[in-house]
């Protein structure tokens, strides 16, 4: 039975380890692969060379989607001098990337860290740090992006990552209210919302009003580790039940894109790209082919 959900490869399968790959090879290892769409990091508005070669590369390769990672400063009182400036690159990316994709989606965060830097404990940064000036400038970002992604017909979500503004599930949905989004969704990164110690555990995220919406979903693996938050693993080799997740979504009608993340782990990105396609799929057909094993039902 095929996937319910069009397969993403993200960019960061490619990222460190003394490797550079082009954008020809990213995206034709994605396509040789089966996955649907390639979502791309950032590239700066005005670097035309990135954009041609990334456009050129999504026309050869004959991938039929693409999606992008932006992310937007603002939010700090020494990043709000900026905040005009952040919000118009963030347009003129959109309309770069529209130029590659018109159904392409946008997946937004905001960098800023209202703590001011990390902390070991995260529930000690980001959105836990915010006072009102801090959401009031995150809702004027994502209603900046939210026109934006809706004047050109394209979806969009926000994008949780440890100690950034949009940390959580919550601040997503706090900041989606407030900034009155029509076209924006909530995105999960399940790797950042289970490492993250205030976010809960899954079926109760899913389960706050407004995660009906989802539009995202982001899939990579990792375990903990004394000296640091933890180290990314493959999807089948690690501390996440990235099955159980799956089957929740699956179970309650969760049609929206899949994205597989590989960030630091290095090695043969053909290779980590396949795992990831494999598992995925090994796990749909395994609830498929009996129900009884899928723990959300």
């Amino acid at each position: 039975m095929p996937l319910p959900n069009l397969l993403y490869h993200f960019n960061n399968h490619f990222m460190g380890h003394r490797r550079n790959y082009p954008y020809r090879t990213r995206l034709a290892i994605a396509a040789d692969l089966g996955y649907d769409g390639y979502e791309l990091h950032p590239i700066e508005p005005d670097d035309d060379k990135s954009w041609n070669d990334a456009a050129a590369a999504f026309q050869a390769s004959g991938l039929t989607r693409a999606g992008m990672y932006i992310v937007a400063k603002g939010g700090t009182d020494d990043e709000f001098p900026k905040i005009d400036a952040e919000i118009d690159r963030t347009r003129r990316m959109i309309e770069r990337l529209h130029a590659i994709d018109p159904t392409a989606f946008v997946n937004f965060s905001i960098f800023s860290n209202p703590a001011g830097n990390s902390t070991p404990d995260y529930r000690e940064s980001g959105s836990a740090k915010a006072e009102p000036r801090h959401w009031e400038r995150a809702a004027r970002i994502v209603h900046a992006v939210d026109d934006a992604v809706a004047a050109r017909g394209m979806s969009g979500n926000l994008y949780n990552h440890v100690w950034f503004m949009i940390d959580t599930p919550a601040a997503q949905l706090r900041i989606l209210r407030d900034a009155g989004a029509k076209v924006i969704r909530p995105g999960i990164a399940l790797f950042h919302s289970h490492f993250h110690p205030g976010v809960p555990d899954f079926p109760e995220i899913m389960a706050q009003p407004g995660m009906e919406r989802l539009g995202y979903f982001a899939v990579l693996n990792g375990w903990p580790k004394p000296a640091e938050p933890f180290r990314t693993r493959p999807l089948d080799d690690g501390n996440i039940d990235v099955a159980g997740a799956l089957g929740l979504l699956w179970s309650r009608g969760y049609s929206g894109p899949i994205v597989s993340q590989a960030y630091d782990l290095g090695g043969d990105p053909y290779e980590t790209a396949r795992r990831a396609r494999d598992y995925i799929r090994e796990v749909h057909g395994r609830f498929a082919r009996n129900p009884a094993l899928n723990p959300a039902l």
